[in-house]
């Protein structure tokens, strides 16, 4: 029996050091790994697929407009890690619809430089324990303790566990 045909077009591109490749005159994000590597595009008719060798790390609607840079924030925590000044102003997260339960922390944390570190380390743990996990453990943190006791500083931004010196009240 014959595969399903599987019709794409298959170019190289090189990914620039923003995380970025272009691709009919548009400009769409790729994991940060791939930062300064070639990379192979993949083009459906609806959708792009980024692939570096084996690994897809990047898949985006296709936009056949011209001049438009297409992000996932999500490919870009590794880069937060080391900037989280950039969650406030960088590119790729401007109108970033985050999961309901992370909107929630990032508003309890509050803004400024030290709020932009907790919740960066807690996006940190997506990559390591998986977006779900991450949700729950956020949503069980915020439930733990009550609204009017509970402040920015009870709970250990990446754990989700008391704070050792957070009083219980």
């Amino acid at each position: 029996m014959l595969a399903p045909f599987d019709g794409f077009h298959e170019t190289a591109h090189a990914v620039t050091g923003t995380c970025l490749i272009s691709f009919d005159r548009n400009r769409y994000s790729v994991m940060a790994k791939a930062a300064r590597r070639s990379v192979q595009v993949r083009a459906y008719a609806d959708c792009i697929v980024v692939r570096l060798g084996d690994e897809v790390i990047a898949e985006h609607a296709r936009h056949f407009g011209r001049d438009r840079t297409i992000y996932d924030p999500w490919h870009y925590l590794p880069v937060l890690a080391n900037k989280p000044g950039a969650l406030r102003n960088g590119a790729p997260f401007q109108g970033w619809d985050l999961p309901a339960a992370l909107t929630r922390l990032r508003r309890k944390l509050g803004s400024g430089d030290e709020a932009d570190r907790r919740f960066v380390r807690v996006l940190a743990a997506v990559m390591t324990d998986g977006l779900e996990a991450v949700e729950a453990a956020i949503r069980e943190a915020l439930i733990a303790v009550p609204s009017a006791t509970r402040s920015s500083s009870t709970f250990w931004p990446d754990t989700g566990t008391r704070h050792p010196s957070a009083p219980w009240t």
